[in-house]
């Protein structure tokens, strides 16, 4: 049975702010069945909002952001995240046959963004080269290189081009041509710091640095001649990571065959590393494992945010892959 819902709600925030930054949302449901509660908050969780029914919301937001609608019915809580700029919206959201939809009239990002997840969700379902999605990936990256949501395609051309310098340079360069005030953005970071260590990391010189065992002796890395390294950046709470170890265990002896020796470094710091200490031992996994000093450690000094990541060295400390992904690291296996 439709619900119809009429009262009107409205919220008044006052923040420190001019008014060119007023967002203004009126927002209309249409549901099939009795929804019980409705949460918009936003990524940074400096701003929430409960409802249930048609509402207007009115506040000051200096940034264009991701937002995220929660809808709580008695069985089930379903979520959809958006994005939005700043000016007078109209949100429709359509809560049909178990699923959600929103949809915003007049936001200049959210029908960009619609376009981009259009294009790429028909790409990925005509099983394009990765040429091809990365010529899409870098028109959408121009298309938004004014507004926030340029980190999001950066990443995927990230993605896509692990280890093709010449890609991610291009990618650099475009993102150094944008002005300060939006590289300032919260989304920048993990772009920026990740690539600046990709394109920074041609030699990696092991030596330099000290890790410890689950002893908490200090150990280092040495490369043996006719040896590669394969290093396992990751952490426990890390569930990525975890899934490949499963299957890194069923490598080994690969590795062994092509004289690759893997070497777990770990992050975890604190209250974790006993944590840390029970998963290895509990795993039984059949390579060296250690964990990162507080400070001065490799993870830091590269600026590894992503994990799990693994980078390949020859006996001369030089990167032959860096990546994300396993996958990749098997290809060179084979």
């Amino acid at each position: 049975m439709k619900i119809t819902l009429n009262l009107i709600l409205f919220f008044f925030i006052n923040f420190l702010f001019s008014q060119d930054n007023k967002l203004e949302l009126s927002i209309d449901i249409d549901s099939d069945e009795k929804i019980e509660t409705i949460n918009f908050r936003n990524f940074r969780g400096n701003l929430e909002y409960n409802f249930n029914e048609k509402t207007n919301l009115n506040f000051e937001n200096e940034l264009t952001e991701e937002y995220f609608f929660d809808v709580k019915t008695q069985d089930s809580l379903y979520k959809k995240r958006i994005w939005l700029d700043q000016g007078s919206f109209d949100v429709k959201i359509s809560f049909k046959s178990k699923s959600l939809q929103i949809n915003v009239i007049g936001s200049e990002i959210f029908d960009k963004i619609a376009e981009y997840n259009k294009g790429f969700e028909s790409l990925n379902s005509t099983d394009a080269t990765d040429e091809e999605i990365s010529k899409f990936l870098f028109e959408q990256l121009n298309k938004n290189i004014d507004n926030p949501f340029s980190y999001m395609i950066g990443l995927n051309i990230m993605f896509k081009n692990q280890n093709n310098r010449e890609v991610l340079s291009q990618l650099m360069s475009i993102i150094n041509s944008q002005p300060e005030s939006l590289k300032s953005h919260y989304t920048s970071g993990l772009l920026i710091k990740t690539l600046k260590s990709k394109l920074n990391s041609g030699n990696i010189k092991l030596s330099d640095f000290t890790f410890l065992d689950q002893n908490n002796n200090e150990q280092k890395i040495y490369i043996e001649d006719n040896e590669y390294i394969l290093l396992d950046f990751w952490h426990t709470a890390c569930p990525p990571c975890l899934k490949d170890h499963i299957e890194i265990k069923t490598l080994s002896e690969r590795f062994k065959k092509n004289k690759i020796k893997i070497i777990s470094l770990s992050s975890d710091q604190g209250n974790r590393i006993e944590t840390w200490k029970k998963y290895v031992n509990s795993k039984n996994l059949p390579w060296t494992n250690f964990i990162e000093k507080e400070t001065n450690g490799l993870t830091d000094n590269l600026a590894i945010r992503i994990f799990p990541t693994y980078i390949l060295l020859d006996k001369e400390n030089n990167v032959v892959v860096y990546t994300n992904s396993l996958s990749e690291i098997k290809t060179k296996l084979e």
